[in-house]
């Protein structure tokens, strides 16, 4: 089962895309003139969001952190298991109006995905290991 929540404000379009296994999540937050994967960040229900920022170009690292843990602490009451988030967003000649837009609907994003995991919880598939 997936989901697709899509925001359009400030001349740039952002997307999120939710895929689930078991009660587990997967999050692609991408969008902007050149939608790619940049970072990956992780978060369940008694962990804290933990953040990998691959490099872009030479001496520098992806910043859409700063969005997917965001993100993260905002899902993080509703979520049954693990969420994973890939993102990456890049517009083109950034304004200083469209960083400050940015926040907001990553905010409005992940109160809409929040709201749908909620109103679909799934049952967890119980795991049976190999006896030794």
């Amino acid at each position: 089962m997936s989901q697709t929540f899509v925001l359009t404000q400030a001349g740039f379009k952002l997307e999120a895309i939710i895929e689930r296994q078991n009660q587990d999540v997967l999050i692609q937050l991408i969008g902007g003139d050149v939608p790619h994967y940049g970072v990956v960040t992780t978060v369940g229900p008694t962990t804290e969001p933990q953040t990998i920022a691959l490099p872009s170009r030479p001496g520098h690292h992806h910043q859409e952190g700063v969005l997917t843990e965001l993100m993260a602490r905002l899902l993080k009451p509703v979520l049954q298991n693990n969420a994973v988030i890939v993102s990456g967003v890049h517009v083109n000649c950034i304004q200083p109006e469209q960083m400050q837009a940015m926040t907001g609907m990553v905010t409005t994003l992940s109160h809409e995905i929040g709201s749908w995991l909620t109103a679909h919880p799934r049952e967890k598939v119980i795991e049976r290991f190999a006896k030794r």
